[in-house]
């Protein structure tokens, strides 16, 4: 293979890299539905946050390094494994600090979904009656709403 076929061969898997990645955090987050699992739900979770990790680290990076030549064989080699490592730190760190961020997430798209999973959150979907509510926040407050004045 000579240069030049190696260069469209590398801009080719770089791009398509970039691509596939997008597709599948993409995928992976409008396949959750009602009928999703937790576990579903946390991995498409995981996924979006690793995404957006990855993109702020690479932002950063190019804002340090500046734009190099990417022209050359070996700047796209070392384009092409940077991108690799940069998505394997983006996936570590949330899965070290985004602990918080991550259930929280997960949370909000439960309720959204009136998913009744672990999160003993409850939904609209639970059924909740809003005359009993009303009555169990007045017993706690001591006192009930008997008229209201225009």
């Amino acid at each position: 293979m000579d240069v030049l076929g190696t260069s469209t061969y590398l801009q080719t898997q770089y791009a398509n890299q970039n691509k596939a990645m997008a597709e599948a955090t993409a995928k992976s987050i409008g396949g959750i539905s009602k009928d999703s699992s937790r576990e579903e739900i946390e991995n498409a979770v995981k996924g979006f946050e690793t995404f957006m990790v990855e993109k702020v680290i690479k932002q950063m990076k190019e804002s340090v390094v500046g734009e190099e030549d990417k022209s050359d064989t070996m700047g796209m080699y070392k384009d092409l494994y940077m991108d690799k490592a940069i998505t394997e730190i983006a996936s570590q760190l949330v899965d070290q600090i985004g602990g918080d961020l991550t259930d929280d997430f997960v949370d909000q798209i439960m309720r959204n979904y009136g998913i009744t999973g672990t999160s003993g959150a409850p939904t609209e979907a639970a059924g909740l009656d809003n005359a009993k509510v009303s009555d169990d926040i007045a017993q706690s407050n001591a006192s009930t709403v008997q008229s209201i004045r225009a």
